[in-house]
C-alpha cells in the first residue's frame, strides 16, 4: 500500500503535469528560437518548438540583478530644483480634457489651461517670508491643506501654461524674499532709530 505521502507526491505531479499541459495548449508556438534554460514563467516547451515570452529579456534582467540602466545597485535619481529653492517632484499639475470631439469648436474652454499645485512647507522660507508669502497669494492658499495653487490659461497651448506657471511660482517667491528682506531692514532701523 502506499503512504499518504506517496499519494500526495503523485497527486502534486499529476497537478503539475495538468498545469503544465494547460500552458502549452495556451501558448503561441515559435519555431526557431531555442533556449536552454526552461523556466515555467518565461517558456514552455512543446513538441519540437519553443515558446519565448516576449518579456523574456525583463526576466533575464531580473535573474541577472540589474537595472535598466545597466547598473547593478539601485540607485535614487537626483532631485532637480526650481530657480525658486523647490523640488521639482513635488509640483503637481492639473489639466483638463474632453477627448476627441468631431464637433465645432475643437477646442474648449479651460482646455489649455494648467493648475499648478505645491505644498508651502516645500517652499524655503523663514517665518516672516511665510506672512509676506501669505500677502502676496491670497486666496491661492488654501491654509486647511497647505497648498498653493496657481493657474495659467494665458497661452493657447498646455506647455506654454506649464513653464509659465512655474515661472510665476519662481517670481512669486523671489517677490516674497525680497519684500521680507525690506520689512526686516526697515523693522531693524526702527529700533535703531528707537534705541
Amino acid at each position: 500500500t502506499k503512504s499518504t505521502k506517496d499519494i500526495a507526491k503523485s497527486n502534486m505531479a499529476a497537478r503539475r503535469m495538468k498545469l503544465l499541459s494547460m500552458l502549452q495548449q495556451s501558448a503561441r508556438i515559435q519555431t526557431g528560437r531555442q533556449n536552454n534554460s526552461v523556466r515555467l514563467f518565461a517558456s514552455v516547451t512543446q513538441g519540437g518548438g519553443e515558446y519565448v515570452s516576449p518579456f523574456q529579456e525583463i526576466f533575464n534582467t531580473i535573474e541577472e540583478g540589474k537595472t535598466f540602466l545597466g547598473s547593478e545597485e539601485f540607485r535614487i535619481p537626483e532631485t532637480k530644483f526650481l530657480k525658486c529653492g523647490v523640488p521639482e517632484n513635488v509640483l503637481r499639475f492639473k489639466t483638463t480634457t474632453y477627448g476627441r470631439l468631431l464637433e465645432e469648436p475643437y477646442v474648449r474652454p479651460n482646455e489649455h489651461r494648467i493648475t499648478l499645485q505645491v505644498p508651502v512647507s516645500y517652499i524655503p522660507l523663514n517665518d516672516i517670508e511665510q506672512i509676506a508669502l501669505r500677502e502676496i497669494v491670497g486666496t491661492r492658499l488654501n491654509e486647511e491643506t497647505g497648498l498653493l495653487q496657481l493657474s495659467s490659461a494665458q497661452f493657447g497651448s498646455r506647455i506654454e501654461n506649464k513653464r509659465h506657471v512655474v515661472s510665476m511660482l519662481d517670481r512669486i517667491v523671489d517677490s516674497t524674499k525680497s519684500l521680507a528682506s525690506k520689512v526686516q531692514a526697515e523693522i531693524g532701523s526702527m529700533e535703531t532709530a528707537n534705541a
